[in-house]
């Protein structure tokens, strides 16, 4: 267990930042994520950094000002805000719309279409600007790597700023009812990722609960300054979208201290982190045809996990940070929060 020894030592300056960081600093924070020289896009770009921009400065950054053409995709109810419908009305952009239908948007054929129907391949010079959650980065990062294009994410969910870095392409197959989680698998990092504090005001309590859970998976595995952080912020973290973003920001440079020593996810180093519930989610997942949200699922994952360790002392945190943020970690309690 030496490098996950290793990963706790290098997280300590990184509680410490995040300890101490105020509300005007949370602004300026930037996070810059190396790209591993083994990975496809190392040739391109050394790495790219998660920082704060709204959604209107787009074409103020290097990346989309200079490009010819931007081809944006957005997610069906992001595309709603106003804020959002304001910004493609006076640009006179027409953005790809898409709903994010787990078992059906993020699949390779319904992809491959979408290049064909929109001539994606056709196309010289495309920065992809992907604004939307999870599943619209992993189709983000697949649509970018199959045209071999510059890619900018605009995440709009808490799962999305959080997790979303790393570069990981991720796509579903579906057959005859069957679903197989991340069948294809791939990297391929964004040349910039971009956080607009509105999305996290816009986002329902549900969005939140759900995406809350890959920021405690890092606190209970890699970062207890962090466990006590979100105890004590409790359900401030819903209305509180600085409380939030403080959250969300400290378990991205978490997240990136893992990639940075341990990149391919040993099971003696970044795996009990990064992977925390996941194997028991994945599986979940696919059993209920991508019909339950991922942090959700992963929540019971985590639950189950220290149960079959039997660490008693992660379990009692888990479940108090579940209870006190009414996160469902049972598929019981997931069908009445559903409801």
């Amino acid at each position: 267990m030496e490098v996950y020894r290793q990963i706790l030592k290098e997280s300590k300056p990184v509680d410490k930042k995040f300890s101490e960081i105020n509300g005007s600093q949370l602004d300026s924070a930037k996070i810059v994520f190396e790209v591993p020289k083994f990975h496809p896009r190392a040739k391109e770009i050394a790495n790219y950094s998660l920082t704060s921009l709204r959604l209107e400065e787009i074409f103020q950054s290097k990346i989309c000002g200079t490009a010819k053409n931007n081809v944006f995709i957005a997610d069906y109810s992001v595309g709603q805000l106003p804020f959002v419908r304001n910004f493609f009305r006076k640009r006179k952009t027409k953005p790809i719309i898409l709903k994010a239908i787990e078992g059906k948007v993020k699949t390779g054929p319904f992809l491959s279409g979408l290049i064909k129907k929109y001539k994606l391949n056709k196309e010289k010079d495309i920065v992809l600007v992907v604004v939307g959650g999870g599943l619209l980065m992993n189709v983000g990062a697949y649509l970018a790597e199959r045209l071999s294009v510059k890619l900018v994410l605009f995440p709009t969910t808490v799962i999305a700023m959080a997790d979303s870095s790393g570069g990981k392409v991720r796509v579903n197959f579906v057959l005859k009812g069957r679903a197989y989680k991340h069948f294809y698998k791939s990297f391929y990092e964004p040349n910039a990722m971009f956080l607009d504090d509105r999305f996290l005001k816009s986002l329902p309590k549900k969005q939140i609960q759900i995406g809350l859970v890959e920021v405690i998976k890092h606190s209970l595995f890699q970062s207890p300054k962090l466990c006590e952080y979100l105890l004590k912020s409790g359900k401030k973290l819903f209305s509180d979208s600085g409380k939030l973003k403080k959250a969300i920001l400290w378990a991205a440079d978490l997240k990136r201290v893992c990639m940075e020593i341990d990149v391919e996810e040993n099971e003696n180093g970044s795996r009990r982190i990064l992977r925390g519930g996941h194997d028991f989610s994945d599986r979940l997942e696919e059993d209920l045809k991508l019909k339950i949200p991922h942090g959700i699922a992963v929540a019971i994952g985590i639950i189950r996990q220290l149960e079959m360790e039997r660490d008693r002392k992660l379990l009692s945190k888990a479940k108090e940070l579940f209870r006190l943020l009414g996160i469902p970690c049972t598929l019981e309690s997931f069908y009445k929060w559903q409801t």
